[in-house]
C-alpha cells in the first residue's frame, strides 16, 4: 500500500495555508472597513464645507465661522489619519497575499513531490507484478518440459 512519506508535512501545509487565508480575508475586511470610515469622513467634510459656504451668505459671525474652520481642520487631520490607516491595511493585506502564496507554492511543490513518488511507486508495482508472471510462466514451462 502507498504510504507518502512527507504526507504530515503536507497537511501541515494545507493547515498553514487554510490559516494564512482566514488572516487575508480578515485584513480584507479591515481594509474595506477602514476605506468606508475614510469615505464618510471626506463626505462629512465636503457636507460641512457646503454648510460654512451657505453661513457665509446669511452673514455669519466672527466665532461662528472659527468655530467651523476649527471643526474643517480638525476633519482633515481626521482625513490624513484614516488614509494612514488605509495605507497601513492596504500593506498588511499585501503582507498576507504574499505569505499565502508562499505557502500555496510550498504545498504545490509538495502536491508534484507526492504525485511523482505516487508515479514511481505505481512503475514499482507493475514492474513487480511483471517479474512475478514471468516467473510463472516460466515456472509452467519447465513443468511442461
Amino acid at each position: 500500500m502507498y504510504r507518502f512519506k512527507l504526507e504530515a508535512l503536507l497537511n501541515h501545509r494545507r493547515y498553514q495555508e487554510e490559516i494564512c487565508q482566514k488572516e487575508l480575508a480578515k485584513a480584507q475586511r479591515v481594509l474595506s472597513d477602514e476605506r468606508e470610515k475614510l469615505e464618510r469622513k471626506k463626505i462629512v467634510k465636503q457636507e460641512s464645507l457646503e454648510k460654512l459656504q451657505t453661513k457665509k451668505k446669511e452673514n455669519p459671525t466672527v466665532s461662528d465661522i472659527m468655530l467651523h474652520m476649527n471643526y474643517l481642520t480638525q476633519l482633515s487631520k481626521d482625513i490624513e489619519d484614516q488614509a494612514l490607516r488605509v495605507q497601513n491595511s492596504t500593506k498588511l493585506v499585501d503582507q498576507k497575499r504574499h505569505e499565502l502564496i508562499s505557502i500555496m507554492k510550498k504545498r504545490k511543490t509538495l502536491k508534484k513531490i507526492k504525485y511523482k513518488d505516487w508515479q514511481t511507486y505505481q512503475q514499482k508495482l507493475m514492474q513487480d507484478e511483471r517479474k512475478l508472471m514471468d516467473e510463472v510462466a516460466s515456472t509452467r514451462h519447465v513443468r511442461k518440459m
